[in-house]
């Protein structure tokens, strides 16, 4: 009863704002086909747009991050990357890296290259394999923590959802979840959602502050298992949802509909010099397709 009622209430926050009721046409043109940015890859995950636009991706099966700079062709960044997967920037200009075969979250300086581990990778193995974060903008992160075993690993915990404060404590924020994936905070810090691959949904929560949620709501059914996730300048939620294709929600939850259905989908950001390219990670394949709509931009100033 108290998740219903969380849900009807965040339905009737979202509602009461002057959300424009927007179809796909009004989104992205409904003849355009995605742009092969890049192929040959083992399986990308995890795309992140720095401040200008550039776009990094990462081929956990090759243990690389890729980089994508509009015109250019696609450039390894790091091969050495064990099992990377979600991605951030932070507002350091950092890129914020799930490493999950090393079972911790590092930050990579993009100049030099160097790490610092933000949580995990000590000498006993704390977590499952760090999946996807989002980061607050006090540089705060929230993470999920699945198994999948990509390196044929057991659980040691639950599969849960943690947040890392800028001082490196970390506590559980979310339970609910069967299988937690992708995770995306709304630029004003206030709406936390979380993906649920194994149960196809979306959970919503209200962000009181840094770590702290409150009214947890089932939002969204989704038609596939949801992976990766991102946000264009309206609040619309856009789902990487495998072979399902990407799944729009406006932000009351209402479903827009389908982008590329026909398209493997593991995870989205909109990217290039205006951030109305839409970037797509699918399988051995880098996507783009060009958008009516700008995405969000990162936490990171441009360069």
């Amino acid at each position: 009863m108290k998740i219903a009622i969380a849900c009807m209430l965040a339905v009737l926050a979202a509602s009461a704002g002057a959300e424009t009721p927007l179809t796909l046409a009004d989104l992205a043109d409904p003849s355009a086909t995605p742009i092969v940015l890049g192929e040959g890859y083992g399986f990308c995950e995890g795309p992140a747009a720095d401040g200008a636009g550039n776009v990094y991706f990462s081929d956990g099966r090759n243990d690389r991050i890729h980089l994508w700079r509009p015109g250019r062709p696609v450039e390894v960044f790091v091969d050495d990357s064990l099992d990377a997967n979600g991605m951030m920037f932070n507002s350091r200009g950092e890129l914020v890296v799930c490493e999950g075969a090393a079972y911790r979250i590092v930050a990579i300086d993009v100049h030099t290259k160097t790490r610092r581990v933000l949580v995990g990778g000590g000498p006993q193995r704390e977590y499952n394999e760090p999946n996807d974060l989002t980061i607050d903008r006090q540089d705060g992160l929230y993470f999920t923590d699945p198994n999948y075993r990509h390196r044929k690993q057991e659980a040691i915990r639950k599969e849960d959802v943690y947040y890392v404060a800028p001082d490196g404590r970390v506590t559980t924020v979310s339970t609910v979840c069967k299988k937690p994936n992708g995770i995306l905070l709304t630029p004003d810090n206030k709406v936390l959602y979380v993906a649920d691959n194994a149960d196809k949904c979306i959970y919503r929560y209200d962000v009181l502050g840094p770590g702290r949620l409150t009214n947890e709501c089932r939002w969204a059914e989704l038609p596939g298992g949801p992976d990766g996730m991102t946000l264009d300048e309206h609040g619309n939620l856009y789902v990487a949802c495998g072979g399902a294709g990407i799944h729009v929600l406006a932000p009351s939850g209402r479903a827009i509909g389908t982008l590329l259905p026909g398209t493997y989908a593991s995870n989205v950001v909109f990217g290039g010099p205006d951030f109305r390219m839409l970037l797509i990670t699918s399988r051995d394949k880098f996507l783009g397709l060009p958008m009516k709509v700008r995405g969000v931009r990162p936490l990171a100033p441009p360069p």
